[in-house]
């Protein structure tokens, strides 16, 4: 049984009883317990939706991150107002990043399905790009995978992140 199917067993067998676990972030750590509501498939990764103590509100926990599972005695009831396939999370991606892309490079850029890209406008000098990120590292991957074939346009502190990668990606090599 892999870690997804293990979680949905755990979930399903809960009958409404908290956890607790830790979450292990790329920057972060911590432990928390929490009110699982259900399980979502979200931009390709298994999420459990649930009310988070710590933080009073519904949060998303990427499975692939959580530790130390433990399914505690405490019992909850879900709000009554709450149905997960209705349940739509507010967008947090407030920053606007934008891009352009060779004209080489259009329709892969098109075709990419990349999560946070907003909005493309083709031209001559090639494609204009805007993406909507939460974090200005969530985008650095994606970018640094086009090489040559992308400038960010803006924001500048994107532009000087990607510079600083391209020059440690240098040294390595």
């Amino acid at each position: 049984m892999n870690k997804t199917d293990r979680m949905l067993a755990i979930v399903l067998e809960l009958q409404r009883r908290r956890i607790g676990m830790a979450d292990s972030a790329e920057s972060r750590h911590s432990e928390r317990t929490a009110a699982p509501c259900g399980l979502a498939l979200v931009e390709g990764s298994w999420m459990l939706v649930a009310w988070c103590d710590l933080r009073q509100a519904i949060r998303h926990f990427r499975l692939s991150r959580m530790k130390d599972l433990i399914v505690l005695e405490d019992r909850f009831e879900l709000p009554e107002d709450f149905d997960l396939k209705k349940y739509t999370p507010s967008d947090d991606r407030n920053i606007e990043v934008r891009l352009r892309f060779n004209l080489e490079a259009a329709d892969r850029v098109k075709e990419s399905g990349y999560p946070y890209l907003e909005e493309v406008e083709e031209h001559p000098d090639g494609l204009d790009a805007v993406l909507r990120v939460r974090r200005l590292d969530d985008p650095v991957s994606w970018v640094l995978g086009w090489g040559s074939d992308v400038l960010v346009l803006e924001p500048e502190s994107l532009r000087a992140r990607i510079r600083e990668e391209a020059q440690r990606i240098v040294k390595r090599y």
